[in-house]
């Protein structure tokens, strides 16, 4: 191993600890060489060791962002000694108690899942519709409720599978509205916590699943491929799995949003060391179509937006965040603010939601 491959060891070895990492100059997608994006930044979420800086491609018909220099990947996992799988850009599960405003809510959620997908236990009526108009006008609500059920109609039963499903919950989900799914994730204690409840998750990176051609009529990566140090590979074994005509959808951190706009070297989404590559609308399209998926879409949402809000805010004043630490009313106050105002913005630049959403048909 070159010397170049190193970080935070000596060419002897590194500790259980330490993560090493090699050069990556050059764009991963058209080849340029990258211009410093930011130096010198820390895990400010989950404490995996050194420091860690950003190069973007200057090219403007791409743009992609990347970690330089990259962690090897006989390394990556020590990034996530201390990382709760899959709890990116969700608010704490414990914010402050609002009560009747609470109880409202959670009714109002069931009603409009009811009303839209034909699931939950809220019977027809004015009530229900009512309630389902209501979320409708909350972009950071209805967007949030709406993944993965928006792709899972009851009408049409398939088999689904979730890549990077971490502990089950949109397999739960596809599993309730009848379809026949199961998960691959490479994070065994996920896999563990998935299996105790009764989901069918394999151990490992996608490839490693042999999974026959034309095998899954949708395809589910919900904030999976800004980790994988190849998401061209991961990109093309989805389209050799997926049936012909059939869906993949890709949900990602949007390098271009306004949150990244309102905190550069702050912003919740950067997360290094796990984010190796983080995208915009144009080189996500491009990375779609280069593994052979037709008439890619990508659209933003907001529907991590509050949890962008909450972090990044603290990761500013502080140089680290708190996912444990339920917000106080000023912060949630602060955090939906600025979501309702990045669902606006968009009415004048639809890029601006703190996540990329890809729809790409094989």
């Amino acid at each position: 191993m070159e010397a170049s491959d190193l970080r935070l060891s000596e060419q002897s070895g590194a500790s259980n600890t330490e993560i090493r990492a090699r050069a990556c100059p050059n764009c991963y997608l058209c080849g340029s060489k990258g211009e410093p994006l930011y130096e010198d930044l820390t895990d400010r979420l989950f404490g995996a060791p050194g420091k860690w800086s950003l190069s973007r491609c200057p090219n403007r018909g791409c743009g992609l962002a990347w970690l330089n220099p990259m962690p090897l990947e006989s390394d990556i996992a020590r990034a996530y000694a201390n990382y709760f799988t899959h709890e990116d850009f969700t608010p704490p599960r414990r914010p402050v108690n609002l009560g009747l405003v609470r109880r409202t809510w959670r009714w109002m959620k069931t009603a409009y899942l009811a009303e839209e997908f034909g699931c939950g236990e809220i019977a027809p009526g004015m009530r229900r519709k009512l309630a389902c108009l209501a979320v409708k006008m909350l972009p950071p609500f209805r967007e949030q409720l709406e993944a993965p059920y928006r792709y899972l109609p009851r009408q049409k039963k398939g088999r689904v599978l979730d890549v990077g499903c971490g502990n089950g919950e949109m397999l739960q989900v596809a599993q309730r509205m009848g379809w026949d799914a199961e998960g691959v994730e490479v994070d065994p204690q996920a896999v563990a916590a998935a299996k105790k409840r009764g989901l069918r998750v394999h151990q490992g990176s996608l490839a490693e699943q042999n999974f026959a051609d034309d095998s899954f009529d949708l395809i589910l990566m919900n904030h999976v491929i800004e980790h994988v140090h190849d998401p061209l590979g991961l990109l093309r074994e989805c389209y050799r799995v997926l049936r012909p005509g059939c869906l993949l959808v890709v949900w990602t951190p949007n390098l271009d949003s306004w949150g990244h706009r309102q905190f550069g070297p702050s912003w919740r989404g950067l997360e290094p060391p796990r984010h190796l590559y983080l995208f915009n609308r144009k080189n996500l399209v491009d990375l779609a179509q280069r593994a052979g998926f037709i008439e890619p879409r990508v659209t933003s949402t907001v529907r991590p937006t509050v949890g962008i809000f909450l972090e990044s805010p603290r990761i500013r004043s502080s140089g680290r965040g708190d996912p444990n630490r339920a917000p106080n009313f000023a912060e949630l106050t602060r955090a939906y603010s600025a979501a309702f105002a990045e669902a606006a913005l968009r009415l004048f630049d639809p890029f601006a939601g703190d996540e990329l959403l890809l729809e790409a048909r094989k």
